[in-house]
């Protein structure tokens, strides 16, 4: 003999929604943001990967995201950031600038070097606000880059849907003590570019 249910019965097994959980110590929360070094290392390898004889050189982070002069007033729209991984060293005086994508901490693009043989110009851009301004410079092939580099660097939270975004905290690179290197390195190549 089979059972009737009553005309306004429903069932309770078929689409509802499972019961909440209520998250605990146990329960694993978003994942940390790395350290400052555990992103250097990251990006250190991106480098690696890349660059022959890379131990020779120093790292900083940088981008094309500094404040230039004038374009707000000239009501310029701001450029696409780019992001680098730059190396530099001081004999014999090069710079190798790595793009690369802040959300994978990945190589995005051909490394592009500036040496003293193929250097067409490097000039230093002036600080506008908080920021410490950047450098321009250009090889005799005509390959140009525009960077700064500061004293922290922010990046992206990798790619992911807005939900998995939201739950990343922001990362940061803090090289306060390499950017002062760098810098000086700067000055030495933006005074070596000049004409004589």
């Amino acid at each position: 003999m089979q059972a009737t249910l009553p005309a306004d019965h429903q069932d309770f097994t078929v689409n509802s929604k499972p019961v909440p959980i209520t998250p605990d110590e146990t329960t694993p929360g978003p994942d940390p943001a790395p350290t400052s070094e555990e992103l250097k290392a990251r990006l250190r390898a991106v480098f690696d990967h890349q660059i022959p004889n890379y131990g020779d050189y120093n790292l900083v982070c940088g981008s094309s995201s500094f404040v230039a002069p004038g374009a707000a007033a000239r009501g310029w729209a701001p450029p696409r950031r780019r992001s680098f991984v730059i190396g530099y060293r001081w004999h014999p005086a090069e710079v190798l600038v790595a793009p690369f994508d802040e959300s994978s901490l990945t190589a995005a693009g051909v490394p592009v070097a500036f040496n003293m043989t193929n250097l067409a110009h490097a000039v230093r851009l002036p600080a506008v606000g908080s920021s410490l301004g950047g450098y321009e410079v250009a090889a005799s092939t005509g390959k140009a880059l525009r960077f700064g580099v500061e004293n922290v660097m922010t990046l992206d939270s990798p790619h992911g849907n807005p939900d998995q975004r939201a739950i990343h905290r922001p990362r940061y690179i803090e090289q306060a003590d390499d950017a002062a290197d760098f810098h000086e390195f700067m000055a030495d190549l933006v005074q070596r570019a000049r004409p004589r």
